[in-house]
């Protein structure tokens, strides 16, 4: 019993310290359907995301050997950028379905939370307006005539907390943070479940398509069907020591989840068949795991660090070589032979030295 008791004392202790990582979960909406997080900090310091930063840099001048003007300032730009940011979250309570066919004029409610460092000097460059204060926030409307906003909340230092969505999204979120704690949902938990293993990870409850264009014409109805079968997914990618990614998709049924086990082995199948001259797409083949568990489709794929690395380098290998691969000559334009101008005669085109004129027999 006391082995037992530490070692739940020890799990608990680490679960607190996972999500004290973060305020993202207080922000959140009790009512969300859509919940998206990336820990950038923990991509970024990993040895796996090192190497893909060394990739970046190197990618530009050895593909196209020539470097533009802009290319370097912007790159280092987007790097500096993602070296300020250490978390991003998204949470909305509109389903994934609802969030990919919105419109423009029909956005669904939504929060976007970015945890960092961001001095306030460069925040000012994009806000215009006087800011109006909520609690412990600055509120910025981005458009008079929009209702997406945007806040920023000052902690230590420059560490910042910015939120950006709809106006009652993001005076919900300010109006939540620091108050009693609501028992999360089990959306949340899921969350918080995969945040603790995953440097991103995306929790989603509800249908993949729309279940009224199922069966309409498309690529695959078969998949279409599948897809509007849907009842949640979960998926979890992580590169803390190599690269693993976990998908589990929830369907309506054991049967449901049957045939979408079988439907996709079918397709990565098809798609090894035609990358037959690639001995890499055959080793990450013979890793990724595909097996249906009750009314959940599970896939998983696990890659040690020199693995993920090795991977690495055969496609920037590829990326080059196309790179470098001159295209071929684009076939000459056929020659238009006009009709001959005068009766008896014949006018040859495309001829060494020019057309030339000759007499008909007929």
């Amino acid at each position: 019993m006391a082995a037992n008791s530490k070692v739940m004392l020890c799990l608990a202790v680490a679960a607190v310290s996972v999500t004290a990582q973060t305020n993202s979960w207080e922000l959140s909406q009790p009512g969300a359907k859509l919940l998206v997080g990336i820990d950038v900090k923990s991509l970024r310091e990993s040895a796996v995301g090192q190497s893909i930063r060394e990739q970046m840099n190197k990618i530009p001048a050895a593909a196209s050997g020539v470097q533009s003007p802009l290319q370097g300032p912007m790159q280092a730009m987007a790097l500096g950028f993602l070296d300020q940011i250490d978390r991003v979250y998204v949470a909305s309570p509109a389903s994934l379905t609802a969030v990919g066919t919105a419109g423009a004029k029909n956005k669904p409610p939504f929060l976007l939370v970015v945890e960092g460092r961001f001095p306030m000097g460069e925040l000012q460059i994009f806000l215009k307006e006087t800011p109006r204060r909520v609690r412990d926030a600055d509120v910025y409307r981005m458009n008079p005539t929009d209702v997406t906003t945007f806040a920023v909340i000052k902690g230590e230092a420059d560490s910042s907390t910015l939120l950006l969505g709809d106006e009652k999204s993001v005076l919900a979120a300010i109006v939540r943070r620091g108050g009693a704690l609501v028992p999360p949902s089990s959306l949340l938990r899921r969350a918080q479940t995969l945040a603790a293993t995953h440097d991103f990870w995306l929790i989603a409850d509800g249908p993949l398509s729309d279940p009224k264009s199922a069966g309409a014409t498309t690529r695959n109805p078969l998949a279409e069907q599948l897809a509007a079968q849907v009842k949640g997914l979960d998926m979890g990618l992580a590169l803390r020591d190599g690269f693993q990614v976990e998908l589990s998709v929830a369907a309506e049924s054991d049967a449901v989840a049957a045939q979408m086990t079988q439907l996709l082995s079918t397709q990565i199948q098809m798609a090894l068949v035609a990358q037959t001259n690639r001995p890499e797409t055959a080793e990450i083949a013979n890793k990724l795991h595909i097996s249906a568990e009750g009314n959940r489709m599970q896939l998983s794929l696990a890659l040690t660090k020199d693995e993920f690395a090795k991977q690495l380098l055969a496609a920037q290998t590829a990326r080059m070589q196309a790179g470098t691969t001159s295209p071929a000559q684009p076939a000459p334009p056929p020659v238009r032979q006009s009709k001959p101008a005068n009766p008896g005669q014949i006018t040859i085109y495309g001829l060494e030295g020019g057309p030339r004129v000759i007499q008909s027999t007929h």
